[in-house]
């Protein structure tokens, strides 16, 4: 997986970077893989990665990604909403801990 073509503009309202890259990739790059690329490119946390939408064509290697990038986790909490399948995957993990607690006492 590559990264390449990155187009940056900054948003001063926001505070932030918006980012429009191409990935290359033999299959679609999850939110996840496309969010470490993205932040190691431009060494920031992974936390301060919003991926907006990964979008390919039929039969082409090419991915270009929209992103909004900000200085910390905290600037994207902030501004950014949640969805509902992060708010789902924060209480499963919620879930887990207290179970796991649980069973160690």
């Amino acid at each position: 997986m590559e990264l390449k073509n990155i187009k940056e503009t900054k948003n001063l309202v926001f505070d932030r970077k918006e980012v429009e890259a191409t990935i290359i990739s033999e299959s679609s790059p999850s939110n996840k893989e496309a969010a470490v690329l993205i932040s190691k490119k431009l060494s920031v946390p992974e936390e301060a990665v919003k991926i907006k939408g990964i979008y390919g064509k039929f039969g082409v290697k090419e991915f270009k990604v929209k992103a909004n990038v900000y200085k910390s986790g905290e600037g994207k909490s902030n501004i950014e909403r949640k969805t509902k399948k992060e708010i789902e995957g924060e209480k499963k993990e919620a879930e887990a801990a207290k179970k796991e607690k649980e069973n160690k006492e």
